[in-house]
């Protein structure tokens, strides 16, 4: 076993000369057999190993004993241990996740702070039958190729930890092990561990896949199942790996070039191949999400199917993401709405608009300069807010007042820019809104000896990309 775990690590560039490598230790038979084989390897690739276990304090007196059994396996192995206590139930109560992600999150957050402030890496115990496991969970679920791809031999993990922030990497040297050649190590070793209750339980979909599924399809289908989907789950990391090449390319491709945002150009999509489609559209989400983590293949297919609808219709997306179509583009954002606001803008004087990034300064002039807008005027101080539901404007002298809500679309303003677009109110009444000309009743004529100039610092492009009075 120790050779087939060396070749594994030379193989997928794992480990290297020197390599601090931490061993995610839960006492169980996977772990402890990773830590041992590691141990074993440490003269051989100038390792240097050490371990760190999390204990959950779920189960009682078993909790305890696991904590003791890993601390007497490292203080006789010679292998540096740290070890966290943490009350999952009451972090479950905090944050309103189910136990298992909680427990899952918790366990990674520990591990990926020690790796980062010890400058280390993280060796997972993931076998040959775990990969199985998820390849055939995620073939049940309807995943795509990323999903099928399975549990990857080598895994950077972009890692944010207080002021800490890099990059961790996790390798799994057993992945290619099976989970009867793991017992065999640790029986010849004499060596003993954990058995957790909870592997048992068939409520959870993973243990019924282990203990019922797979066993079954053995006996009536395959008797070489976990080999089998393991050949197809490295299949697909090979496609996936193709998949995303050409897909980047292709999002390049459709992007905008828009600073802050992600956008694609819908022509441009269309063109593509369908599986394409499909990497361009992941690589919008990841990019403005952060991660994939919850999305499946069918929110990929919602997505594209905003191509084939009219602007404005938009979905939602795990993880507070939100994708719109606005006009010949689909636009990826956070779901942060910006909030009204409403400031006094003395005249003269100057306000800053912090949920805007804008400052309105006003001061009385008898001349307007160049790209400013001239008020009529005679008080000494205006409204300064963005659009509210019922909102009315008159545009030009010949035309009647309508709906703001119409005329930005008949101007074609991108929904995500028209709560960001300054409107200027008195006596109750729209004077003036950012990008448009002012209301005819108070532009001024050359009877007006004294006018109110408004200057806007960092303002919303309009329907042509600049403002004009």
């Amino acid at each position: 076993m120790i050779s087939k775990v060396l070749e594994t690590i030379h193989r997928c560039q794992m480990l290297e000369e020197g390599d601090r490598v931490m061993v995610a230790l839960s006492g169980g038979p996977d772990s402890v057999a990773l830590m041992l084989v590691l141990k074993e390897l440490e003269k051989t690739l100038s390792l240097q190993v050490s371990a760190a276990h999390l204990n959950h304090l779920l189960r009682g007196e078993e909790s305890e004993e696991d904590e003791r059994f890993v601390r007497r396996l490292c203080q006789e192995a010679g292998v540096p241990l740290e070890v966290q206590r943490i009350d999952t139930r009451q972090e479950v109560e905090r944050s309103g996740e189910n136990l298992q992600s909680c427990a899952r999150r918790l366990r990674y957050d520990f591990f990926f702070q020690l790796a980062l402030s010890r400058n280390r890496k993280v060796a997972a115990g993931h076998t040959l039958n775990d990969q199985a496991e998820t390849f055939l969970m995620k073939l049940i679920r309807g995943a795509g190729p990323a999903g099928l791809s399975g549990i990857a031999p080598v895994r950077d993990n972009r890692c944010e930890q207080g002021t800490q922030s890099g990059v961790v990497r996790v390798v799994r040297p057993l992945l290619e092990i099976s989970r009867p050649e793991i017992l065999a190590y640790l029986e010849e070793g004499k060596q003993s561990y954990r058995e957790d209750r909870s592997n048992q339980d068939l409520a959870y979909h993973r243990n019924w896949v282990r203990h019922e599924l797979i066993p079954l399809l053995e006996n009536q289908v395959n008797p070489a199942l976990i080999e089998t989907l393991c050949r197809s789950s490295q299949l697909f990391q090979e496609i996936e790996e193709y998949l995303l090449t050409h897909g980047k390319e292709a999002f390049e491709q459709c992007r905008v070039r828009q600073e802050g945002e992600i956008r694609l150009r819908i022509e441009e999509l269309k063109r593509l191949p369908s599986i394409i489609q499909k990497q361009v559209v992941r690589q919008g989400v990841a990019r403005e999400k952060g991660n994939l983590d919850d999305i499946t293949l069918k929110h990929i297919a919602e997505v594209l199917k905003l191509c084939s609808s009219g602007s404005g219709r938009e979905i939602h997306l795990p993880g507070g993401l939100k994708v719109q179509r606005e006009f010949e583009q689909l636009r990826f954002t956070r779901e942060n709405a910006l909030p009204a606001f409403l400031y006094q803008l003395n005249v003269p004087g100057k306000i800053i608009i912090q949920e805007v990034g804008k400052s309105v300064v006003a001061r009385k002039v008898t001349s307007a300069g160049k790209g400013r807008i001239l008020i009529k005027w005679g008080d000494d101080s205006l409204i300064v807010r963005n659009r509210r539901p019922g909102d009315e404007y008159r545009v030009s002298p010949g035309s009647g007042t309508q709906k703001l809500k119409e005329l930005f679309q008949r101007e074609r303003i991108p929904r995500s820019q028209r709560d960001k677009l300054l409107i200027l109110e008195g006596n109750n009444e729209i004077m003036w809104v950012e990008g448009f000309p002012p209301h005819p009743s108070y532009r001024i004529s050359k009877d007006d000896p004294e006018a109110v100039e408004i200057e806007v610092r960092g303002e919303t492009s309009g329907r042509d990309g600049s403002l004009k009075g």
